[in-house]
């Protein structure tokens, strides 16, 4: 038994699945298939059921994965002890409705400081992120502000979220130095279907009989903008990290619909990469 073997148990518990677990650690389907074959042949049991569509964790399997989990976060110790890496594998997740962009920043910076290093990231449902988190998939991920267990894992806050009024610069609307909700009124609207506030603007426009015309549903923020340079609509939404300059951005009237995105990770991971991203993020120049 090795630690390569032990980084391939993890990785196949948390992906269910041989083809992406061996492109997760880098290395060809045979011989991560070998090594799992190998792990289970020392420890003399079986760790995996598999079929030709399903693999799933045996309840040794079950046994060994915390206990997995723990031995690499031991010889991650080891390593920043005795500073023997001298490039890091950084993963990192984002949830569907957190904007790219304020993800990319950090990832250009830690590729700018550790040229040597490889940072992946992922997007998915928080679930599923929290599921890699906690099979040490990933090494953290960027979510909305939520209540978790601080006993097992930690946040930091990253940005803040508010909406915006976003209308073209030529519509009548946009004269207005503020509007209120109600001008959504029979207007044009575009929806954007990962809007983290969705359910707190609409509980607000429902209790306010105001009912917007909704023309499209766009599912990232450049296609939103593209619809109201058009002259499709109008809609809410954050102001974006990139230009959008033929949109104006209103204040909401009366309303404060914004959200705080924070970055979680696990109290017990003392990797190397983790540390590294902490002290960076840390560095307020970056945001």
């Amino acid at each position: 038994m090795n630690l390569q073997q032990i980084k391939y148990f993890i990785a196949l518990a948390n992906t269910k699945n041989f083809t992406r677990a061996s492109e997760q650690v880098h290395v060809v389907q045979s011989t991560f298939s070998a090594g799992i074959k190998k792990l289970e042949s020392h420890l003399e049991v079986k760790l995996f059921e598999r079929d030709k569509r399903n693999v799933s964790l045996t309840s040794a399997g079950e046994i060994l994965l915390p206990k997995a989990i723990e031995l690499m976060n031991q010889w991650y110790t080891i390593e920043e002890t005795f500073e023997i890496r001298t490039s890091l594998d950084i993963k990192l997740g984002f949830v569907q409705n957190i904007d790219i962009n304020i993800v990319l920043p950090i990832v250009n910076e830690l590729k700018k400081q550790y040229a040597l290093s490889e940072v992946k990231i992922y997007e998915d449902k928080h679930a599923i992120l929290l599921q890699k988190l906690d099979t040490n998939s990933i090494h953290a991920f960027f979510t909305e502000h939520r209540e978790v267990d601080k006993t097992e894992y930690q946040t930091y806050n990253i940005a803040s979220e508010k909406l915006f009024f976003a209308i073209n610069q030529n519509h009548p609307l946009a004269k207005m130095d503020a509007l209120e909700l109600s001008a959504l009124h029979n207007q044009p609207f575009i929806e954007r279907s990962h809007c983290l506030l969705y359910n707190d603007v609409f509980d607000q426009l429902e209790k306010q009989s105001i009912t917007p015309n909704k023309m499209f549903t766009a599912h990232n923020n450049e296609t939103v903008g593209a619809l109201i340079t058009s002259g499709m609509g109008i809609t809410l939404m954050p102001k974006p990290f990139f230009e959008m300059p033929q949109v104006k951005f209103i204040p909401i009237k009366g309303h404060d619909f914004s959200k705080k995105i924070m970055l979680l990770f696990k109290r017990s991971n003392k990797s190397v990469e983790l540390k590294k991203l902490l002290e960076l993020i840390k560095k307020k120049e970056i945001l």
